[in-house]
């Protein structure tokens, strides 16, 4: 079954928001290892791309429709919730999250509405440089676009930049990276652990079209979308997100799950 996908009116979306939220809010009171905070923060990137700006999923062949590549794979959660927006995952299945028969942990490709498997993080670009450099052989690069959803903290990996560097030597307009920058990885602050630098001037140093938004604004989000759509070269979006958004006590420190003396209040 394919995501009956966008585009919506803003108020819409805001509405989609608030119920997908609390579907990711529920899966982290369901199994504690859920990766709530990452989620909430990518969570309206996900919105606007999906019910926004609508993606094109119609075509017979891999090279005539859009692709989304979730390469922080640890936020599917946010995915799951907006795939039952969609009509594609069930109300119930979203209560077997990382259950044996029920929803994996990270993206697997297997499952409707998901397109790469995705979990080791730093490949997912390298992934949607190959769609993208296929769609250009098959004459589909002008029609259709790859999302590739990354984090702050992924920027560490050598592999993103590699891809960074061949998705611009080769032009592949087509790729549309988004860059979830929410502040913190898996150890701590992103910049505690390896300071990240100029995020924009990096990739604006490697030629790409950068673009940077309140990655929780939906009117920043669409417009950066549009530009990407009419830009003759890769855009990549740097949006500027809150972990945990719209959890306080998350947001206030960062966090990544739900502790249990303090989830009483969620429920």
């Amino acid at each position: 079954m394919e995501a009956r996908a966008g585009p919506l009116p803003m108020h819409k979306l805001r509405e989609v928001s608030l119920r997908a939220r609390e579907k990711v809010i529920r899966m982290g009171l369901l199994d504690k290892s859920v990766h709530v905070g990452a989620s909430l923060s990518v969570l309206d990137i996900l919105v606007a791309i999906y019910f926004g700006r609508g993606l094109r999923r119609s075509g017979e062949k891999p090279t005539e429709r859009d692709w989304l590549i979730l390469s922080k794979g640890h936020a599917v959660p946010a995915l799951y919730a907006v795939l039952s927006e969609a009509g594609v995952v069930s109300e119930e299945m979203l209560e077997k999250i990382r259950a044996i028969d029920g929803l994996e942990g990270h993206p697997d490709y297997r499952m409707d509405g998901i397109d790469v498997s995705t979990g080791s993080l730093g490949q997912g670009l390298s992934i949607g440089a190959g769609i993208a450099y296929a769609m250009r052989l098959d004459g589909t690069e002008d029609r259709h676009r790859v999302y590739v959803i990354l984090g702050d903290g992924e920027l560490d990996e050598g592999q993103v930049w590699e891809a960074a560097a061949t998705v611009t030597h080769l032009g592949l307009r087509s790729v549309v990276a988004i860059v979830d920058v929410n502040g913190f990885q898996l150890d701590g602050p992103t910049e505690a652990i390896k300071k990240k630098g100029d995020i924009a001037a990096r990739w604006s140093s490697l030629g790409w079209n950068v673009l940077e938004v309140d990655g929780h604004d939906y009117e920043m989000l669409l417009e950066a979308l549009r530009q990407a759509d009419a830009a003759r070269k890769p855009t990549v979006i740097i949006a500027y997100t809150r972990r945990g958004r719209g959890v306080g006590f998350l947001e206030a420190t960062g966090g990544q799950h739900l502790d249990p003396r303090r989830a009483k209040s969620l429920e």
